[in-house]
Parts: structure tokens; C-alpha cells; sequence
């Protein structure tokens, strides 16, 4: 054992005993111990950390650092470092390989050279690794070639004090900087070394020692990188398989692989039911094996011989278990090596057997949906005419609203058609979104059906036509709503009924008012002689001749109470009667607008409206406010013979001491003169030839029961305003008769 330190010196290239610059044969053994602990280390990493703790533990370095390339990600990566401020940065450093900086350059080369702050990017990488010294930067090498070995008289690979990277003959056959690449099958570089050191604390024989250390690192991280990249690869194709495996046994079809002689290679469960399994097989299913086997052996060999890439055949197979045929879609395609070249086939069997059936079900069911059909037209048709015959607009929607069946009423009402004129056209449009809008609000709400009125467009008169609409939805057996059925029902003849009903009403109102008021006032008038009567019987009943003329007296006093109590029935005649509540004015208004539309049409009389939308309610009898604002509005109408515009207006009335509204009517007629105007509230006074002059009388009476006051400007040629002023509690209501505010 006494000449082993030399034995391993001279393996790595050490000067002879005595010269010059003699390494301690210590650390020779110590790197011989190291490469043989490379070869035991069981990885890659483990051999790095191995190798840096020897160059600064064991040699003393300040710091060092191994980088390998990564050839798939164009980098050389920094697998390890020991010494550095921050070893696990950079140990996770990746350099591109298509740089030219000193510390990669060393790579391409295929030689040593320093790393120092002289050079910018040399000083940029060293800044970033936290180096405090220069780095010698050694290139690793891999492989079977090994640099040629240096004469006895040749300098080392770098002598202290100089400046730039070795001669290219130092590195043995290397080529020169700038002639290959690393990725060049010719460069055997396969990562580089760094050691932290000065140039002054190396000398010649140190510089050797780690070139040679170098060298053989290199070779044996090589073998070691190879071997774990072969063993990550046979993991990877293990997986695979197994992969491929467990997605084969997961198809429920039938899979196999076969090769180009039809040997089956690979199969899942299912396949193996029809091909393979004949374990403990009765003799009918061996044969139904067999026979699965002669028949799919016919299509590989017809499938060998297709010119198309993807081979797509029936076969019909026996089911071994049950004996009956079972149809299957098989679609083959080639299994091709890394080179392309065709090593097999992979089929794969679609089971269409539940298919076949359901095509002959389907055709069954084809006809009978024709039967059906058939069937359903005649019903249509059935229907078509019925809906044609009812004499009420008829309209079927589905659930999004879109037409989908009218009667011959309801086209005319929603459906366009061809050269129809812009006004007609407008008016069915118009029509057709009311009833959609109706019809989207049904779809919202719980209900199942709706009944409302809604303002419809007669697309030939543009008329208003008022529309009775009620919607029910249909639904099918799930209870899904299928369509809606809107049924419509013209409102204008009964508004018309209606109408004159209520003018038959006012005016047999207004000759009551009339006689009533005739009888108010004859009673007025036969009342006060009747008082002085009475009053004068008094007297004489006072007088001295009291006894004698006692028993007439007393029959005329009788007689003139009995009178009296006549005419105090009829004043009570003229009392009007209702039930006092809180009345909307606004409301009531548009329902007596309404009665006299078609009135005002055919006058060609437009109403214009002006509502204040916070008007509060007031405390009235509505049937005689309603009978005030019919006064108004046709008197307003007869004022103007050529037509004209009415204008109502509401708004809260700020002049009153307690809370009040305003009702303004307002026509563009012929006027009132001033003297008329003074006596238009008189009784049988009228400025029509055949007016009754009772209208005006009576709607003023109204009102004043209520207590308010109406009052009338005018200009001749300019129209006529009436301005109605309610109380909105009025105080001379009985309490008792008052409804409940809303």
C-alpha cells in the first residue's frame, strides 16, 4: 500500500515526485475515492452533490458549480452549486445555449477558460451567481473519446497569470472555438465545471489535476445521465402500455390488436369472450369460438388487401354463451412504428345488433306516424273549418308568442300581407304586438288563463275597435304549454248599447231633474201665501170672536197644514240620492270619455288629455260627478258643427283654502257671448234652438251639493272653458254616507 498514492497520482496525470509544483498525494487519493463513490452513487443528483462537496470541502475551493446541457430545451442548466450566497438559485439557473457569453462559450469551445469581472458578461454571470472570485470554467466531456494526453514537456491547461482560454491543442482533439456546435454530432461537450479560485492560488500542477478531474466526471455524469434518461423512457412506455391496457379493458367493445400475419397480440375482456376464452368451453362454444375466429381471419385478410387507410366492414359473429348472431361494425386501422412502417391492425367492434333492431322498429313506427298523420290533417282540416265559421276573431300563438293559426276575422286584424297600404300595415302591427304583449304577460304569471280589454286597430277604417280578449294556454301531456288560444270579442256595438243607454239615462235624469226643479220652485211659490194663510188664521184664532168662529179656524189650520206637508214632500222629489265615496277623477273621467268616443269621432271632435298623475281621490257621489262631465263634454261637442279639439285637464287646485281639485273642459267651438254667459246656469235657458237649458242648471246644482262652484270664460270664435272645483273632503256631505278612504 505504500506506492498507492503515487499509483493514483500518476492516474491522473501528475508531474513526477520532485518536480515543481507537486500536488499532495492526498488530494489525489481523495479524488480517486470520489470517482469510485461517482460509479456507486445510485443518481444523477447524488453524483453532483458529490462532486461539489470534493471541490469544496475536500480541495478547499471557495465555490463551485455544475452545469449539464439540456439538449431537447436548447439550455445549459446549472444542476448544482455549493458556496455561493445563494446555492439553490443557482441551482435552478438555465443558460441559452445560443449565447455567446464566456460561461456557455466554454461549452462550444471544448476548453477551459476564466471567468472574470474584466469581461461584461463574464461579470454579469457572476454578479448573478454571487461569486466573490474569479471562476475557472472547465467543459466536461462524454462519450468514449477523451482528450489525447499531454507530452512531458508541454505546458498545463492554464498557468497562473494568464489571460484567455487554452491553446486549441491543449484539449487534445477537440476543434477549435466557432467550428462545431454544441448540438453537432462532432462535440462531445456535455456540460461545464465551474470552481471559485484566483489565478494566483493556482498553479500549473493544480490547474492539471482539476482538467483531468474534469474529464473524468464528465464521462462518468454522461453515463449516468443516459442511463436515467433510458429508464425514465422504459417507465414512460410501461405506463403506456398500461395506459393502453386499462383504456382497452374499460371499453365495454370489443378491441384487438393483430399483427401482419393476423396473430391477435393484444385483446381486451370483450374480445376475448368471442375469440379466445375457452376455458372450461362446452363443445357448442368452442365451435362458436372457432367459428368467430375463421370469420375474422377472412376480414384481416380482405382488410390486408384495402386500399383505403381505415377499413370500415360488417361482420356478423356468434355469441358463444347465447348461439345467436351478433352484428357488428368493425372499423380496422393500421398500427404503424416509429418509421411509419405498417405492423398491424387495430379493429375495434361497434355492436350494432340493438341497432338493427331499432331500424326495424323505426320503420314500424314510420308507418304508423304516417297513419297518424294522416290522421291529424283530417282534424286539422276539421278544425280549420270550424274556426272559420265562428263569427269571433280567433288567434293561435305558440308559447313565444308567434302566430301560428288564424280564423278569416283574425287575419284581417294580425296578419301582413303583400301591397297592404302603410296605414293598414301599421295598424296590424300595432295589433299584433298588443296581443303579444297580452299574451307574454300570461306566460308570466301563474295563472292559466286571462280575460281583459285591450284597443285594437281596424287596419281598413283605422278605427279604434275595443277588443274583449280572453287567452288560455294548451298544454300537452307532460304539462307543457304548447300554444295559446286567444278568442277576441268586438266590444262596439255593446259600448254603442251602452251609450245610449246612459244618454237615455240623463236624459230621462234631466227631465226628472226638470220636473223636480219646476215642482221646487212652484212649491216655492205657493208656499208663501200659504204661510201668510196660516199666519193671518193666527191671528184670528188670537182674536176676541175666537169662541164663535173657533171650529173653522181650527179646520183651516188643518187644511193649511196638510199643504204644507204636500210641498214638503215635493221639495224632498228634487233631493238627489246616491252613495257618497272616494272617487278617482281621473278614472272617471276616461269612463265617460269612453262613452262618447264613437260620439266624438263621428263629430271628428279629437280629445286631447292632460291628467295630473297625483291628483288625490275625492269624497262625491260618482254617478252625479259622471253626469257633470257628460254635460260638459257634449255641450263642448255641440259647440263645434265643422269639428274642433276638447282638451281635459286636471290638477290640483292651489288657490282653496283646503284641499282641492281642478277639472277643466275646454272646446274650440263658436263661444259664448258676454250677455249669454251671465245667464247660462238659468233654468230652461239655452243658446241651441233645441236645447232644454236644463243641462247646464242641473250640473250646477251638482256641484254646488258637493261644494264646489263651476265656472265659464269665453270669446265668441275662440271656444268656451269650464272650470269645475271640487273640495276634496267637502264638508256638506252627510259623514254617514261617506265610503272609507283608499
Amino acid at each position: 500500500m505504500e506506492n498507492r498514492p503515487a499509483e493514483i497520482a500518476q492516474a491522473f496525470g501528475a508531474p513526477a515526485e520532485g518536480s515543481q509544483g507537486l500536488l499532495s498525494l492526498h488530494q489525489y487519493e481523495l479524488l480517486f475515492e470520489m470517482t469510485t463513490q461517482l460509479l456507486s452513487a445510485q443518481s444523477l443528483d447524488e453524483q453532483v452533490s458529490l462532486v461539489l462537496d470534493t471541490l469544496t470541502a475536500g480541495l478547499g475551493y471557495r465555490n463551485a458549480a455544475l452545469a449539464l446541457v439540456d439538449r431537447q430545451r436548447g439550455v445549459l442548466r446549472v444542476r448544482g452549486a455549493a458556496g455561493f450566497d445563494d446555492d439553490e438559485a443557482l441551482a435552478g439557473l438555465e443558460l441559452p445555449l445560443d449565447s455567446n457569453a464566456p460561461h456557455v462559450r466554454v461549452v462550444h469551445d471544448g476548453r477551459p477558460g476564466w471567468l472574470t469581472r474584466e469581461d461584461e458578461a463574464a461579470a454579469d454571470f457572476l454578479r448573478q451567481a454571487g461569486a466573490t472570485s474569479d471562476l475557472l470554467a472547465l467543459p466536461l466531456f462524454g462519450g468514449n473519446l477523451q482528450p489525447e494526453p499531454r507530452t512531458a514537456g508541454e505546458p498545463g491547461v492554464m498557468r497562473a497569470g494568464d489571460t484567455g482560454p487554452l491553446r486549441a491543442g491543449d484539449t487534445g482533439p477537440l476543434r477549435g472555438a466557432g467550428e462545431e456546435r454544441f448540438w453537432l454530432p462532432q462535440s462531445l461537450s456535455t456540460g461545464a465545471l465551474y470552481v471559485g479560485a484566483g489565478r494566483d492560488e493556482l498553479d500549473e500542477s493544480r490547474l492539471t489535476l482539476l482538467t483531468r478531474y474534469a474529464d473524468r466526471i464528465g464521462a462518468i455524469l454522461f453515463n449516468t445521465a443516459n442511463v436515467e434518461r433510458l429508464t425514465a423512457g422504459v417507465r414512460k412506455l410501461q405506463r403506456e402500455r398500461q395506459w393502453v391496457e386499462s383504456i382497452m379493458k374499460s371499453v365495454a367493445d370489443p378491441i384487438v390488436l393483430t399483427n401482419m400475419d393476423n396473430e391477435i397480440l393484444l385483446q381486451n375482456r370483450r374480445a376475448e369472450e368471442l375469440f379466445s376464452d375457452r376455458r372450461d368451453a362446452s363443445e357448442g362454444k368452442r365451435r362458436a369460438l372457432e367459428m368467430n375466429d375463421l370469420l375474422f381471419s377472412a376480414y384481416l385478410s380482405s382488410a390486408a388487401v384495402a386500399s383505403e387507410e381505415v377499413v370500415g366492414r360488417d361482420l356478423i359473429l356468434v355469441d358463444p354463451i347465447e348461439g345467436s348472431d351478433i352484428h357488428f361494425e368493425v372499423i380496422s386501422t393500421p398500427a404503424l412504428n416509429a418509421r411509419g412502417e405498417r405492423i398491424g391492425l387495430v379493429s375495434i367492434f361497434r355492436d350494432v345488433t340493438d341497432l338493427r333492431r331499432a331500424n326495424e322498429e323505426l320503420a314500424r313506427n314510420f308507418v304508423k306516424l304516417q297513419k297518424a298523420e294522416s290522421e291529424a290533417r283530417r282534424e286539422r282540416d276539421r278544425l280549420d273549418l270550424i274556426l272559420e265559421h265562428v263569427g269571433q276573431p280567433i288567434a293561435v300563438c305558440d308559447s313565444s308568442g308567434k302566430f301560428i293559426l288564424f280564423n278569416q276575422r283574425a287575419e284581417l286584424l294580425f296578419q301582413e300581407r303583400d301591397e297592404m297600404p302603410w296605414q293598414a300595415l301599421r295598424a296590424v302591427r300595432n295589433n299584433s304586438v298588443k296581443l303579444t304583449s297580452f299574451i307574454s304577460g300570461l306566460a308570466s304569471g301563474a295563472e292559466t288563463g286571462r280575460q281583459a280589454e285591450i284597443e285594437l286597430i281596424d287596419p281598413e277604417t283605422t278605427h279604434q275597435l275595443p277588443m274583449e280578449i280572453t287567452s288560455a294556454e294548451v298544454a300537452d301531456a307532460k304539462g307543457q304549454v304548447t300554444a295559446v288560444v286567444s278568442v277576441l270579442h268586438d266590444l262596439s256595438e255593446i259600448r254603442e248599447l251602452e251609450r245610449r243607454r246612459v244618454e237615455q239615462q240623463l236624459f230621462e235624469s234631466e227631465k226628472l231633474a226638470a220636473v223636480g226643479r219646476l215642482a221646487a220652485s212652484i212649491a216655492h211659490e205657493v208656499n208663501n201665501p200659504l204661510e201668510a194663510i196660516k199666519n193671518s188664521l193666527y191671528l184670528l184664532s188670537t182674536g176676541k170672536s175666537i169662541e164663535q168662529n173657533g171650529r173653522f179656524l181650527d179646520v183651516a189650520r188643518k187644511e193649511t197644514e196638510r199643504v204644507s206637508h204636500i210641498i214638503r214632500q215635493m221639495l224632498g222629489f228634487a233631493r238627489r240620492s246616491g252613495e257618497v265615496e272616494w272617487v278617482a277623477v281621473n278614472q272617471l273621467i276616461e269612463e265617460t270619455l269612453i262613452l262618447v268616443e264613437k260620439k266624438m269621432k263621428q263629430a271628428r271632435v279629437d280629445v286631447a288629455r292632460d291628467f295630473d298623475a297625483r291628483l288625490p281621490k275625492v269624497r262625491a257621489r260618482a254617478d252625479q260627478l259622471r253626469q257633470v262631465f257628460l254635460n260638459l263634454l257634449l255641450n263642448a261637442q255641440q259647440a263645434m258643427e265643422k269639428g274642433g279639439r276638447i282638451t281635459v285637464r286636471t290638477s290640483v287646485y292651489r288657490q282653496a283654502l283646503q284641499p282641492t281639485v281642478s277639472v277643466q273642459i275646454s272646446d274650440t267651438g263658436r263661444g259664448i257671448g258676454e250677455a249669454d254667459l251671465a245667464r247660462i246656469f238659468e233654468p230652461f235657458f239655452s243658446t241651441r234652438a233645441k236645447g232644454t237649458g236644463l243641462g247646464l242648471w242641473v250640473t250646477q246644482d251638482i256641484v254646488r251639493h258637493h261644494g264646489g262652484r263651476i265656472e265659464a270664460t269665453s270669446q265668441e270664435g275662440m271656444g268656451t272653458t269650464f272650470n269645475v272645483i271640487l273640495p276634496v273632503d267637502s264638508p256638506t256631505l252627510s259623514e254617514t254616507d261617506a265610503g272609507k278612504k283608499h
